[in-house]
């Protein structure tokens, strides 16, 4: 599955390494949005990690989706350099978009076609950290189970809801039909964000990191918002602009 085509063919995904291997476990028995449907390792991962590879991820797996690899075909499969040997498959974890599964007073993350994996996956695991109800991905983003997707998100992935709905106008429409506020995030002419009234349900949107949103995206929403900034540049990565509005949105 180390294709978008696979990916979607099988409705699974691949998880690698550790950490994250441990974390899906760890959701699938903590409150079950996880379906993990396979676990490969290495005999050196087995050893390397003795102490926790066997209690906090095999545990309570049936032996016939445990499946021991060889160091060659291990690397084979590793997204990254220097791979740990541990890889778990899992059923897809995205949600449908529509009005019966948003929350009306939740604040929301909407990422309008961002094309960069690793800022994608820092957007989850921010969004993670700071507790939004939820992040949709719209207007033709990257793929959210792209291994470099799912290895920045450390393990959000599998404890936010992510929605995946390319219609920007629906995504617009739903919100506001549940009296949710639209609030564009724009380089300049927006409401500065130390300013902006968050104490309300909202959908932040965050545009594409080169180019930002198009301009009818950002007129189809309520509201725009900036970050004022005081140097000398007039715009931050997509995945720092976030960070900061977010933290304001839920201080």
């Amino acid at each position: 599955m180390s294709s978008k085509k696979a990916r979607e063919e099988n409705g699974e995904f691949v998880i690698e390494g550790m950490r994250n291997c441990t974390d899906a476990a760890a959701e699938q028995k903590a409150s079950g949005r996880v379906e993990i449907t396979a676990v490969y390792y290495t005999a050196r991962a087995m050893e390397k990690y003795s102490a926790a590879l066997p209690t906090e991820l095999l545990t309570g797996l049936d032996d016939s989706i445990k499946y021991e690899l060889s160091p060659d075909l291990a690397e084979k499969l590793a997204d990254s350099e220097n791979g740990q040997g541990v890889f778990v498959t899992a059923k897809r974890l995205d949600k449908i978009f529509c009005a019966d599964t948003i929350i009306s007073d939740g604040k929301y993350l909407v990422v309008d076609n961002i094309q960069d994996p690793g800022n994608l996956g820092t957007l989850i695991r921010t969004a993670d950290a700071v507790g939004v109800s939820g992040v949709i991905l719209t207007g033709n983003c990257c793929d959210l189970y792209n291994p470099k997707v799912v290895r920045a998100a450390m393990g959000s992935i599998a404890r936010v809801d992510v929605f995946i709905d390319n219609d920007f106008e629906k995504v617009v429409s739903v919100f506001g039909k549940a009296g949710i506020v639209n609030v564009a995030s724009v380089i300049s002419g927006g409401t500065d964000i130390t300013s902006f009234d968050f104490d309300r349900p909202c959908a932040v949107y965050i545009g594409n990191e080169g180019r930002g949103m198009p301009p009818e995206h950002i007129a189809a929403c309520d509201e725009k918002i900036t970050i004022a900034m005081k140097g000398r540049i007039n715009s931050l990565n997509a995945g720092a602009a976030a960070t900061i509005i977010l933290w304001e949105m839920f201080r």
